[in-house]
């Protein structure tokens, strides 16, 4: 089981979320924080150290759950990234894997810098994702099975 909580950090912002206020991009950065912790004892001593290290300084938890995990399924979840890092040409040089990060966050909900945001204004989120990661994917298999299984092995 994992634990999820946001945090608020700052009297003026503590105020402001009060209020319902829309937080400034700065102020996203700087006074909201997510964290996750494995365990309720790790949790609770995240609390507990908050209170006495930063007792001066005000904060709110804005949100708190808990995640409930299968670790089977998490074994058997299959990592297309991990594949398409190990197998894909060029990897790290390679204009759309970058693209399909900046669309990943994007459908996530995080920020994405104002160019990239009015770059892809119109498009149709999910469906250029899904179709540019299907082709990384292919590709990579591609190289995987043609490394495996090279074509000039007389059988």
């Amino acid at each position: 089981m994992k634990y999820s909580t946001e945090i608020i950090f700052g009297k003026d912002q503590v105020i402001k979320y009060n209020s319902k206020q829309v937080f400034t991009d700065y102020e996203k950065i700087i006074n909201l924080k997510k964290y996750t912790f494995e365990t309720r004892a790790e949790r609770n001593a995240f609390y507990n150290g908050m209170g006495e290290a930063i007792g001066w300084l005000e904060f709110k938890v804005t949100q708190e759950f808990e995640e409930i995990h299968n670790k089977q399924d998490e074994e058997d979840k299959f990592d297309y990234w991990a594949f398409i890092e190990k197998y894909y040409p060029k990897y790290y040089h390679c204009d759309n894997v970058l693209l399909s990060d900046i669309l990943t966050r994007k459908l996530v909900g995080e920020e994405i810098c104002e160019e990239d945001e009015e770059n892809i204004k119109d498009w149709n989120i999910r469906n250029e994702l899904f179709e540019l990661d299907k082709e990384l994917l292919c590709e990579a298999f591609e190289n995987y099975f043609n490394t495996t299984y090279p074509e000039n092995i007389n059988l």
